[in-house]
């Protein structure tokens, strides 16, 4: 008989997290807080594993957009997806998804007090925890945010009736996996970057349309292109001086959507003669309020992405660039930009524990087993002590 690991964990009443602690010299710090509270709908979820995504990042930061039924106060924890084990369920949750291997996501709005997925447990409503089965939990953990997203465009690109999309910060994880998705669905794509290392990259990805946006063409071509192709839409997630651009590139009654701000500057440059003679529109697009939650779709949406990460992750599969503990946060936070386009950083709240309640199980076995005369050694070896 081999060495059994026992389950020695206890769930105390204090767990290791990432917070926002509002001290305005750092952005995020590790502390000791309290194990969050789940009510009668909801899991407690012991996290294996949560990427860090630019929304996470700009929620760290206080400068992601939020309603205003969401109330949060510093210290509060980050982190909007993830994936792990079911520890507890509360009394309305269906019993069998106790011990369950999923993967999850948190929703903030509505909640005075909110724990996010940047720490060794977190909650979740049972409805938006998935399982998982044996994929692992790195590339599980990325099942939402980033696929959902990349769903959600081709939606909206479909309802506004556009024959394909223009995307810019296309050498991020969400835009190498919009290349796949697209080419998956006969999409016209075009991908714009702003560095030649990353047109090579996309290209070998099998993208077909890749502008630079430091060309002194860049405006010029993305005119003619997006004639060409018959493309009037255009997802944005850099802001700042490159709107003005996308705007002035488009072809007339075009929508230039928002969903982010990586440059972290004010939108400028914008021709008004585009708005009032052209008719062209920019729009804030938040995943959030895609139609695709309002239909229910969304359940679909994600069945079909752990269907295909389970069978290879063909389209979804996330790029992953480094794995971190906890207590490496605040360097990747404040550097995150610097690894982005090498893939995602997924932060391994456990890791540690776990080795650890593995060896002390171990030792465990291994001194009763002396005591009663087995003679086990740490290799799981039998001596000439044994009976």
């Amino acid at each position: 008989m081999g060495i059994a690991f026992l389950d020695m964990e206890k769930i105390g009443e204090k767990m290791r997290a990432v917070i926002r602690s509002g001290n305005p010299k750092t952005i995020v710090e590790v502390s000791e807080v309290p194990v969050p509270q789940f009510g009668a709908d909801e899991c407690l979820i012991k996290v294996e594993a949560a990427p860090i995504n630019p929304s996470d990042e700009y929620f760290a930061k206080d400068v992601y957009g939020v309603k205003s039924d969401l109330i949060l106060k510093p210290p509060y924890i980050p982190g909007f997806e993830g994936s792990g084990v079911i520890v507890k369920v509360g009394a309305n949750v269906p019993k069998e998804m106790l011990n369950k291997r999923v993967t999850f996501c948190t929703d903030p709005h509505g909640k005075p007090i909110w724990s996010g997925t940047w720490a060794q447990y977190t909650v979740s409503h049972y409805q938006m925890c998935f399982p998982i089965g044996e994929l692992p939990f790195e590339e599980a953990c990325c099942f939402f945010v980033n696929p959902i997203t990349t769903l959600a465009f081709l939606q909206e690109m479909k309802l506004r009736g556009s024959k394909g999309m223009v995307h810019t910060a296309a050498a991020s994880s969400l835009g190498k996996m919009l290349v796949k998705v697209c080419l998956k669905n006969n999409v016209e794509l075009v991908n714009i970057v702003r560095r030649p290392e990353q047109e090579k990259m996309l290209k070998d990805l099998g993208a077909k349309h890749i502008l630079n946006q430091n060309d002194p063409n860049f405006v010029k071509n993305l005119q003619e292109i997006t004639k060409k192709l018959d493309i009037t839409v255009c997802f944005d997630a850099v802001a700042g001086g490159l709107t003005g651009q996308l705007l002035e590139g488009m072809p007339s009654h075009s929508s230039v959507l928002i969903y982010g701000s990586l440059s972290l500057t004010l939108i400028k440059d914008i021709n008004p003669k585009d708005l009032l003679f052209e008719g062209k529109k920019l729009e804030g697009f938040w995943m959030k309020n895609s139609p695709m939650f309002k239909t229910g779709e969304i359940v679909d949406a994600v069945k079909s992405i752990l269907v295909d990460l389970g069978t290879g992750g063909h389209l979804f599969k996330p790029t992953i660039a480094k794995q971190i503990k906890l207590e490496e946060c605040a360097e990747y936070i404040n550097g995150y930009k610097k690894f982005a386009t090498e893939g995602k950083t997924i932060f391994r709240p456990n890791q540690a524990q776990k080795l650890f309640n593995q060896l002390y199980s171990c030792l465990l076995y291994t001194s009763d087993a002396a005591d009663e005369g087995l003679g086990v050694d740490l290799g799981g070896r039998r001596s000439s002590k044994q009976k």
